[in-house]
């Protein structure tokens, strides 16, 4: 019997739930609902479901409950939409969908399939005869060793609690305390995993959090929490916690700009993924790699960070997202190594993937970054064309508008286009006021902006001469200020290189 809160979200949530099925999951449903149909009369609710589920797919307009009644020719819409998500999650849960090993891992199959048996273990138990305790006994032994094997401690704590009241009541006390000593430590490894996972996870999506503190406060957050992981691992042993440890430490290592460090941790934790089946994951061998090419690429080993990246992607499926952002790591590796024409071969990649969003902002990124590749080869009537492309898709975006900007004026500078180079400082300069309250607006693009209304006095000419430019090119050239350019960041071509390349020109 079904809770009316699952007839609601049945109800509301259904369509929207079925356009976004995979087309394997499309199939998958399809095929079962076929088949319970071919068991039982034409004129019943199962033939009903079929034809809404064709419908629903079908139609990408907006669906009425009146749409449904003239398709399928019964009233009773919202039981026929209940039948139907019931149907649906019954075929998301056959062994031939969660067994598939192209879409899901091992790790991911095993953790279905124990839970799967866990259930029945369950079912089992509550309409229990003697005939089952011998075969129930051998499942829950087989769910805990599996899953103390891959560390699966959600599903092995609750499978304890069952074994402890199904053997305590048939073998006594002294089994249920055993049980129950087993049950305590792992709960506190559930608990030890589940605070190095909310730990990794605040590092990874909560920017937000790491900004309201200073440099000092991340990094003791930081380190409090690799002091806990540290000790959690001694006490677990487990490869899961130790897996999180690492990457808490390289990324440590990397806010503190001990890259060398850094690549060290990574080594490390390939070797532990490779010994661990745990632990292994492709998609995590992949994030190593990528990390590794970042690193070297702060380290200016540019060619051994571009391998890193195609090493990486080895480990991803070529239409995923993750695979799409190493394409990008391996972008940087050769721009910033001035391999130009493998530059451009990622960047023709990144723009026909399947897994870019290439409506808005990340094909406005991808047409920049052409651009800046046509400056550096100083090819400025093309770069010119690109990034008129690239600020017509680009809108309200500040933090790349102004870098597109700025790339902007640059090409006019450099084409002698005087008037025009004028014309854009300005709109620039009033631009940033009105935006000039926001966290897109860094110190260095305000001091890039004074310097290029200093050149205007002089045609855009640097002069040594002049204190004031030399004083700002100076904070632009600084390191490890607000001022310093950065690697990754929107500014691809540092405006202060550029400059001092082109005062050694005339």
């Amino acid at each position: 019997m079904c809770t009316p809160h699952f007839y609601n979200m049945a109800n509301l949530h259904i369509i929207s739930f079925i356009h976004g099925l995979s087309y394997t999951e499309v199939r998958l449903v399809e095929d079962y609902l076929n088949k319970t149909q071919g068991l039982i009369d034409k004129g019943s609710h199962e033939v009903m479901e079929v034809k809404l589920f064709k419908f629903i797919i079908n139609t990408r307009e907006a669906i009425t409950d009146e749409m449904i009644i003239a398709e399928t020719g019964t009233k009773r819409v919202t039981d026929l939409k209940n039948n139907l998500f019931s149907k649906i999650l019954e075929a998301l849960t056959l062994d031939k969908y969660i067994t598939n090993s192209t879409l899901f891992t091992e790790n991911d199959i095993i953790n279905f399939n124990l839970r799967k048996k866990l259930l029945v273990c369950k079912i089992s138990l509550r309409v229990l005869n003697q005939d089952k305790t011998e075969a129930i006994s051998e499942l829950l032994n087989e769910i805990i060793d599996i899953s103390t094997e891959f560390e699966l401690y959600d599903i092995l704590v609750e499978a304890l609690h069952t074994k402890k009241y199904f053997k305590g009541i048939r073998s006594g006390l002294a089994d249920f305390e055993k049980i129950n000593t087993t049950l305590k430590f792992y709960e506190y490894c559930r608990q030890a995993l589940v605070n190095a996972n909310d730990n990794y996870y605040r590092l990874i999506l909560n920017d937000g959090f790491i900004k309201t503190l200073s440099k000092l406060e991340a990094d003791k957050h930081l380190a409090a929490s690799i002091q806990e992981m540290r000790a959690d691992y001694k006490k677990t042993k487990s490869e899961q916690i130790n897996y999180y440890l690492h990457i808490m430490q390289f990324a440590l290592a990397e806010r503190q700009k001990n890259y060398s460090f850094a690549i060290e941790c990574c080594n490390k934790l390939i070797s532990i993924l490779k010994k661990h089946k745990s632990i292994y994951r492709s998609e995590r061998m992949g994030f190593v790699h990528d990390n590794l090419s970042l690193f070297k690429t702060y380290l200016k080993k540019y060619s051994d960070a571009t391998k890193d990246a195609k090493h990486a992607q080895r480990y991803y499926f070529e239409n995923s997202l993750n695979y799409a952002k190493s394409k990008e790591q391996e972008f940087y590796a050769n721009f910033y190594n001035e391999n130009y024409n493998d530059a451009k071969k990622c960047l023709s990649e990144l723009l026909n993937h399947s897994a870019i969003d290439t409506g808005e902002f990340l094909k406005s990124k991808f047409v920049y970054y052409r651009a800046c590749v046509f400056f550096a080869e100083s090819n400025f009537k093309d770069a010119l064309l690109l990034l008129n492309e690239s600020l017509e898709i680009e809108k309200d975006k500040s933090r790349w508008n102004i870098s597109l900007r700025i790339l902007n004026i640059m090409i006019y500078i450099e084409m002698n286009k005087i008037d025009e180079a004028f014309s854009h400082v300005e709109s620039l300069r009033k631009y940033m006021e009105r935006t000039s309250k926001t966290d897109e607006v860094r110190p260095r693009d305000v001091i890039i902006v004074k310097l290029l209304r200093e050149l205007e006095k002089n045609g855009f000419e640097y002069d040594p001469e002049n204190k004031n430019a030399t004083k700002m090119l100076k904070q632009l050239s600084e390191k490890d200020s607000d001022m310093s350019w950065e690697y990754f960041s929107s500014e691809l071509i540092p405006f202060h290189e550029w400059l001092l390349k082109k005062a050694k020109k005339k």
